[in-house]
């Protein structure tokens, strides 16, 4: 199995798959990477594709402790440089948008472009309250109880009326790959101290930021804010989308991503 003994101490497990220039592609909180294959199916035919398992989720090895964005932002660069990556697309969703971010602010030179969807610059307001939330529901119940819950910040409604046992099928699959209760947290508390709003001027690199309308875990305005402070970005927002709209809807999604990566290739 494809796995990368990583200068931050952990063993990443990863996939790389098609031909041209790379793109490395981050998942969010307590995904695994399989929540790209709807993306690799199409990527894979004009890039080479590495997605990958962050610390502590699915199968990457790594012991339990704090986390933050900074950090999971080194792993993804020691994981480039452990398979000699030198120079990549980027793009990140969720709390991937937020390893993105750092990544790119520290290692500048990794990233040939960036793409942050579902994102924010700092947690306040709604995004805090809904972060420390999810913690507290975490602290109480089983995980499938939790993501029954949780479910509903990042599935928009049309997409559970229309596609139930998708959903349910959906929602199996994540539990089967989520981190322990406790690393969970730490993931959310990733989300929830992650701030980079005074360092975003500092990207350079053409960047897309997406959002979904119906967003409830991260709402427009926050990707508005990540778009307003990056000079080089395009902001990018689906009706009626939700948190995971590559999932929901990944023709679009597929689309507006592959323009992007074709205008700055």
């Amino acid at each position: 199995m494809p796995y990368a003994k990583v200068s931050t101490g952990i063993e990443i497990y990863f996939e790389r798959i098609g031909t041209g220039h790379p793109i490395i592609l981050i998942m969010g909180t307590g995904l695994d990477h399989s929540c790209w294959d709807n993306q690799i199916a199409e990527y894979m035919k004009y890039f080479e594709c590495i997605y990958f398992d962050n610390r502590s989720t699915g199968k990457t090895r790594a012991p339990e402790g704090p986390l933050s964005s900074k950090l999971m932002a080194e792993d993804t660069a020691a994981l480039m440089d452990s398979i000699g990556i030198q120079n990549a697309h980027v793009s990140g969703l969720s709390l991937g948008s937020t390893i993105a971010q750092e990544l790119t602010i520290m290692r500048p030179d990794l990233v040939k472009t960036l793409q942050l969807h579902g994102t924010w610059a700092k947690a306040y307001g709604y995004a805090e309250r809904k972060f420390k939330s999810q913690i507290r529901l975490l602290k109480e119940l089983d995980l499938r109880e939790f993501y029954e819950i949780n479910s509903l910040w990042f599935m928009t409604p049309g997409y559970m009326n229309s596609y139930p046992e998708k959903v349910s099928s959906q929602i199996e699959s994540i539990i089967k790959s989520a981190p322990s209760r406790h690393m969970l947290i730490e993931q959310y508390k990733a989300d929830l101290n992650h701030d980079a709003l005074d360092r975003l001027g500092k990207i350079n690199v053409p960047t897309l930021v997406t959002v979904g309308s119906f967003d409830l875990a991260a709402p427009p305005m926050y990707a508005e804010e990540v778009a307003g402070a990056i000079s080089n970005s395009k902001l990018v927002m689906f009706p009626e989308g939700g948190h995971f709209h590559n999932v929901e809807n990944p023709e679009e999604f597929n689309k507006v991503t592959l323009d992007f990566l074709d205008r700055n290739t």
